[in-house]
């Protein structure tokens, strides 16, 4: 499974330097069809967007308003319905609510930053 690493507000808590997501990519949820029928239909997540900040800036040479790109802004997701292939964007809140509807609270397990992490791994050299 992939992970949603530089979550932004929501991620694994605990020693958690690179902020790990508490959803990984690949996770199958039970979501409800539509708000009027009961049905529950099964989706997996498949990615994780970045955000995008609609009118951020101003343009000091133009005087227009820009969108900015935020990295690390995880808070959409999109899924895909296993019945059918349909894909669609969702907030991440979404998700986590159902995890605690649902009662599911285990967060994906996160990498040993020590050993894969070679930026980590020369700063935490070079402290006695």
């Amino acid at each position: 499974m992939f992970r949603q690493y530089h979550a932004g507000r929501w991620f694994s808590p605990g020693d958690n330097p690179l902020r790990v997501g508490p959803i990984a990519a690949g996770s199958i949820y039970r979501l409800p069809a539509s708000l009027r029928c009961g049905a529950v239909e099964r989706w997996i997540v498949e990615a994780f967007l970045n955000g995008v900040q609609t009118a951020a800036r101003r343009d000091p040479a133009t005087g227009r308003w820009e969108d900015r790109f935020i990295s690390g802004r995880s808070d959409r997701a999109v899924i895909r319905r296993l019945s059918d292939g349909y894909r669609q964007e969702i907030p991440v809140r979404v998700l986590l609510a159902c995890d605690a509807q649902q009662g599911v609270s285990a967060y994906p397990r996160l990498p040993d930053v020590r050993r894969f992490h070679a930026h980590w791994r020369a700063g935490a050299s070079s402290h006695p």
